[in-house]
């Protein structure tokens, strides 16, 4: 859906599913400033937001008027900065740098309207509005960030596109490169996409912002066609993204508009595990708004919002699920260890790191399921210097390596799994 704004009018109505884009950005904005500043003694936090489709700035809910993405950036600065200080002997200051980017002049008049008649001030060295596509401010914002963060170069850039053509996977990947600390929200139309691929010339044009070839295209229509349907095809195309962008991690927000029914992706990509589990953090404190298929364990197809197979159980973000996905985890856990642990030792980071993309599970999840079956004599835990903790212990540390028992059952299976 494509919304206009004019500087002389009232902003437009939304729709529900940009609500919940909207309530996404910022519940993560407001756990990202909170994790990113556990350290009391931190004096200075620098990031950079990069809206590269900001639109107008605000929209009508009924009669009332909702902050749009560049507000709540700069209302989730403002309300972290509070917050953050409010019990410290060492203030902290938050440094942040916005960049507003729309190819709408229009768009970027009534962003400018709202702003001043919310005490924000333009085009200084905080707040920077642009008309421009954002493909053509990408070299700029990019050497911008480095300057003012020649170390860290951490921004957070949300690319809300309407459809999927609009931004190049090519950019995203010159974020990661120019930027390694920076996480890109990718808003995408998977189900358009998915629904409408054909063997044509026309097809393969529409795809070249995605790096697909006319192989990938058809390997995507069969995945379609068989098994799984649209969710197998998504979680082939989610690999795609994953790997032309040069992101590790991804967390894919499935949401559902009413009037077409089809699913978008609202798409976080990052570099760093720690940006992943903040990230699906949202999807278990934000319940019964996004879904995915499969049982949450090891053998989930995809995310979708739709469901397109009978065969595929359909998994919701509520606490009975988190049990079933437990329950899952226990019996596809120990299988997943051995091929991580390839017979020697492994930190708890490094399985973290490995086992992200494949489960809808939170780390601290997974560490209840490891710390379970350490209980149950499957794997020992060992401190980072080599001993052997209690199998009482209640808490992992991402140091703590977890190891193969002294008695060593029957590699790669569960006790559990095989009903003993």
């Amino acid at each position: 859906m494509s919304f206009k704004w004019h500087p002389d009018e009232s902003p437009p109505q939304i729709a529900e599913h940009s609500k919940a884009k909207l309530e996404v950005l910022r519940r993560y904005l407001r756990a990202y400033f909170d994790r990113l500043n556990v350290n009391p003694q931190r004096e200075e936090f620098k990031l950079d937001l990069v809206d590269g489709f900001a639109g107008g700035g605000t929209f009508l809910d009924g009669s009332n008027v909702l902050s749009g993405t560049p507000l709540i950036m700069l209302e989730e600065t403002t309300a972290a900065n509070e917050r953050l200080n409010r019990n410290r002997i060492k203030p902290l200051r938050i440094d942040c740098q916005f960049y507003f980017i729309d190819k709408k002049a229009a768009h970027t008049d009534h962003l400018r309207k709202v702003l001043i008649e919310h005490g924000y001030g333009l085009d200084d060295d905080r707040v920077i509005v642009r008309n421009n596509l954002f493909e053509n401010e990408i070299d700029n914002i990019t050497r911008s960030i480095r300057g003012r963060q020649p170390r860290a170069g951490r921004a957070i850039f949300l690319l809300d596109q309407s459809g999927f053509p609009k931004v190049e996977l090519t950019l995203v990947a010159r974020i990661f490169n120019e930027l390694p600390a920076a996480e890109v929200i990718l808003t995408f139309a998977a189900d358009t996409l998915v629904n409408h691929l054909a063997e044509t010339p026309q097809m393969a044009k529409a795809v070249v912002p995605l790096q697909l070839s006319e192989s990938q295209i058809l390997d995507l229509i069969q995945h379609r066609r068989g098994y799984g349907g649209r969710a197998v095809a998504q979680r082939v195309l989610r690999d795609h993204v994953r790997t032309m962008t040069g992101a590790i991690y991804d967390t894919p927000f499935f949401i559902r508009p009413r009037q077409s029914r089809r699913a978008l992706w609202f798409l976080h990509l990052s570099r760093h595990p720690t940006a992943r589990d903040v990230m699906i953090q949202r999807h278990w404190d934000i319940q019964n708004t996004f879904e995915h298929y499969g049982p949450g364990g090891f053998r989930m197809l995809g995310w979708d919002a739709l469901k397109d197979s009978e065969n595929i159980p359909l998994f919701q973000f509520e606490e009975f699920h988190a049990e079933q996905m437990k329950n899952e985890l226990l019996d596809s856990l120990p299988r997943q260890l051995f091929r991580v642990m390839s017979g020697q030792p492994v930190t708890i980071d490094a399985v973290r790191r490995k086992l992200a993309n494949k489960t809808a599970a939170r780390f601290s999840d997974l560490d209840q399921v490891i710390l379970r079956l350490v209980g149950e004599k499957e794997f020992d835990v060992l401190s980072p210097e080599g001993k052997i903790r209690s199998r009482s212990l209640r808490r992992l540390s991402p140091t703590d390596r977890i190891a193969l028992p002294s008695t060593l059952w029957l590699p790669g299976f569960s006790r559990r799994s095989l009903d003993l």
